[in-house]
C-alpha cells in the first residue's frame, strides 16, 4: 500500500463492498434510510428539520436507478468514497502515499464513520464529505504550493453554503476556519478581503432560498431544536451544565483517538518536538477554534444536552492527525502494527454490520410485507398517512404507485383516509387534521424478535 493507485483502489472497493453489504443488513429501511426515500421523491427548497440537500442528491439518484435500497445504498457509499479521497488528495500534498492512506484509514477511531455511518445516517454522512471538500479548499487557499485564485475563494463559499445545507452544525466549520487563520501570521497574509467578500456572497446565494422557506415554515423547519434541552435557568447553572455535556460529548465522540494516543504515548518514545505538516496545522487549529466557539456558545444559548454527533464537523480532524503523529514517532514495526490494528478495526466492522439490523429495534429486519399485504387487500382504494417517516418510507417501497404521506400533509386530502400510528392513537392523529376515523384495529409488525403494534383508523 505504498501508492496512491493502491490506496485508491482500496477506497473505491470498500465502498462497493458496503454497496453489496447494505443487502444482508435487512431486507427493509433504517430510520434515516425510509425518511429519505419519502422526501427524495419530488423537489422543494425545504422538507422537514434537516436541511435539504441530501434530498436533492438523492432525489438525482433516484431519477437514474429507481426508488429503491439500491439507490439509497449508492449515494451513501458514495459520498463516504469522496469524503475518503477527498481527506487522501489534501494530505498528499504533503504525506507519501503510506501515511496519507493510514490517516484516512484513521477515521474508524471514530464511532461516527466506522459504525453510524455505514449502519444508519444519511445527513450526517453528506456532512463528512462537505466538511471535507471545505477543509481540503481552504488547505490550497492558506498554506503555500495551492493556487490561490478568486475562483478559488468562490468555490470555497459555495462549498460552505452547501456544507450548511447538507446539515447545519457544518455552518461552524468556516467560521473555525477563518478564525484559525485570523490567529496565525503565516495564514493572516493569504487572506484575501476581495476573496473573503465573494466567498461570503456565494455562501449566502446558496443559502438564500432555503433560508427563505425556514422563514415561512419556521413549525416544520425547528421540530427538533427540542434536542437542544434549552433551559431558562441561571448563567452559572447554564454554563455547568452546558459545558460538563460538551466536555462528555468530546470524550464519546474521541474515546478511540485517546486510547490510541495513550497507547502510543506509553509505548513509543518521542525523539523531538512534533512538527506538523501545514495541512495538519490547519486541521488542528481549526478544531481548537472550533471547541472555542462551541465551549462559548452553546452554553450562553443556553444548550445543556450536546450529542457528540453534533461535533462531527469540526472534530472529525482529530483522528487523521493523531494517526498521522503516532506515525511520526513510531519506527517500521510500530507502524506496521498500527495498519495492521486499523485494518483489524474496519474488517471487525464489515464484519458486523449484517448484524446489526437484526438485533433489536431491528429496523431494517421489520416484516413490512404482511402489513402491505393487508393495506392493499382491505382498503385497496384509501390513501394511507401516518405520522411515523419509517412506516411511510417503508411502504412506499412495499406499495409502490399507493398514495402515502405523513400526516402533516393531509390538509385538503380528499376520500378516505387509512390512519396508521405507532403509539396507539390513530383516531387522536385523524382529529389533529380535522378528520373523524373509525377504528379498524391493530395490525402487528415484527420488528427483530419483538412485536410491534400500529393502530389504524379509517376515514369514509
Amino acid at each position: 500500500m505504498r501508492s496512491d493507485r493502491a490506496w485508491i483502489g482500496l477506497i473505491l472497493a470498500w465502498a462497493v463492498l458496503q454497496l453489496a453489504w447494505r443487502y444482508a443488513q435487512g431486507p427493509w429501511l433504517e430510520l434515516d434510510e425510509a425518511e429519505a426515500l419519502y422526501f427524495a421523491r419530488h423537489f422543494a427548497w425545504g422538507y422537514n428539520a434537516q436541511p435539504p440537500l441530501y434530498f436533492w442528491l438523492q432525489a438525482g439518484v433516484f431519477a437514474l436507478f429507481g426508488e429503491n435500497i439500491f439507490a439509497l445504498a449508492l449515494l451513501k457509499n458514495a459520498l463516504l468514497a469522496l469524503a475518503a479521497l477527498l481527506l487522501y488528495a489534501m494530505l498528499r500534498r504533503w504525506r507519501p502515499p503510506f501515511e496519507a492512506g493510514l490517516a484516512v484509514a484513521g477515521l474508524g477511531l471514530l464511532p461516527q464513520i466506522l459504525w453510524e455511518a455505514q449502519r444508519a445516517l444519511t445527513h450526517s454522512v453528506l456532512a463528512i464529505t462537505m466538511a471535507l471538500l471545505i477543509m481540503a479548499l481552504a488547505e490550497r487557499l492558506l498554506n503555500p504550493g495551492g493556487r490561490v485564485t478568486l475562483k478559488s475563494w468562490i468555490a470555497l463559499g459555495l462549498a460552505a453554503g452547501l456544507g450548511a445545507i447538507s446539515k447545519w452544525n457544518v455552518a461552524l466549520l468556516p467560521v473555525a476556519i477563518l478564525t484559525a487563520a485570523l490567529l496565525r501570521a503565516e495564514w493572516r497574509a493569504r487572506l484575501d478581503p476581495r476573496g473573503l467578500v465573494l466567498a461570503l456572497g456565494a455562501a449566502l446565494c446558496v443559502l438564500a432560498v432555503p433560508g427563505w422557506w425556514i422563514m415561512r415554515n419556521f413549525e416544520r423547519a425547528g421540530a427538533s431544536l427540542h434536542k437542544l434541552e434549552i433551559e431558562e435557568a441561571t448563567l452559572p447553572s447554564k454554563l455547568a451544565a452546558g459545558l460538563g455535556s460538551l466536555g462528555a460529548a468530546w470524550i464519546a465522540f474521541l474515546g478511540l483517538v485517546i486510547l490510541l494516543v495513550l497507547i502510543v504515548v506509553l509505548t513509543t518514545r518521542a525523539p523531538r518536538r512534533w512538527q506538523p505538516d501545514p495541512a495538519s496545522r490547519l486541521m488542528i487549529c481549526t478544531m481548537l477554534a472550533g471547541a472555542g466557539w462551541l465551549a462559548v456558545g452553546l452554553p450562553l444559548f443556553g444548550v445543556t444536552e450536546v450529542a457528540d454527533r453534533w461535533l462531527l464537523p469540526v472534530a472529525l480532524f482529530a483522528a487523521p492527525v493523531a494517526v498521522l503523529w503516532a506515525l511520526d514517532r513510531m519506527r517500521a514495526r510500530g507502524r506496521r502494527w498500527l495498519a495492521g490494528g486499523l485494518a483489524a478495526l474496519w474488517l471487525l466492522a464489515i464484519a458486523l454490520l449484517p448484524v446489526s439490523g437484526r438485533i433489536e429495534p431491528g429496523y431494517r429486519a421489520a416484516g413490512f410485507a404482511p402489513l402491505a399485504s393487508w393495506i392493499e387487500a382491505a382498503h385497496p382504494g384509501a390513501a394511507v398517512l401516518t405520522d411515523s417517516g419509517w412506516i411511510a418510507g417503508n411502504l412506499i417501497l412495499a406499495l409502490p404507485g399507493r398514495d402515502i404521506r405523513l400526516a402533516e400533509e393531509a390538509p385538503g386530502l380528499e376520500g378516505p383516509v387509512l390512519w396508521l400510528a405507532r403509539d396507539g392513537a390513530a383516531q387522536a392523529l385523524a382529529a389533529d387534521f380535522g378528520r373523524m376515523a373509525a377504528p379498524q384495529g391493530a395490525r402487528a409488525l415484527q420488528r427483530g424478535r419483538r412485536e410491534e403494534a400500529i393502530d389504524v383508523a379509517l376515514s369514509p
